[in-house]
């Protein structure tokens, strides 16, 4: 079942790409750290859900205030620069809200498995394709990561080792690597072993627990 009406789409797809494109390439951010913060502010479950303020009734520039405002109470002075052709940046969030909407996925579990910097990096040869191409890739990117632990999963998300995941929660090397080879059933561990591994994951205890 798709995310919303499909009429929306192309509206939709326009917006999160020049939202991605001004806070990237205007604002200079991270272009996964600002996904993060479009996820922690709300705005991507309200863009997910197809609320018609944010996929229709905003441009892309204004999306991306709306996330600036509610993380920081502040906007950005960055004017937007403008494009004439759609660069990586843009196809990033060009084909991640069409991917989003195709699947009826939300952004936040989507991003368990591809974060935009990867997407990025298939914008060659992908831009030229039918948008289907790259769901088949993004689609095979999920089931390889389905036989991850969630803790991985969010460890690889955050580009640390195991060792630096380590040294930033608290919990040793070999604990974490008995609970990514599941010989440990992090469901079971300790709550301060979980909030541990949740604070240096910049996520929650819940998202770690293994269904």
């Amino acid at each position: 079942m798709h995310a919303y009406d499909e009429i929306y789409v192309a509206k939709a797809q326009t917006a999160l790409g020049q939202m991605l494109r001004y806070a990237v390439e205007d604002c200079r951010c991270d272009l996964n750290e600002f996904w993060d913060m479009f996820l922690i502010s709300g705005v991507a479950d309200m863009f997910g859900s197809g609320d018609y303020r944010y996929i229709v009734g905003m441009s892309g520039v204004e999306v991306a205030y709306e996330v600036f405002w509610n993380l920081s109470g502040e906007l950005p002075a960055e004017k937007p620069s403008f494009h004439t052709e759609k660069s990586p940046t843009y196809w990033t969030g060009w084909i991640l809200a069409w991917y989003q909407w195709y699947t009826g996925q939300s952004f936040r579990r989507i991003s368990e498995y591809l974060m935009p910097e990867t997407a990025r990096n298939l914008y060659s040869p992908y831009h030229e394709m039918d948008p289907l191409q790259f769901a088949g890739v993004a689609d095979q990117i999920r089931r390889e990561k389905e036989t991850m632990t969630r803790l991985e999963l969010y460890r690889e998300r955050m580009g640390l080792s195991q060792s630096e995941l380590a040294r930033a929660s608290g919990v040793s090397w070999r604990m974490i690597q008995h609970y990514e080879q599941r010989r440990k059933d992090l469901n079971r561990a300790q709550a301060q072993t979980l909030k541990d591994l949740a604070a240096a994951l910049h996520c929650s205890v819940e998202d770690l627990m293994d269904l």
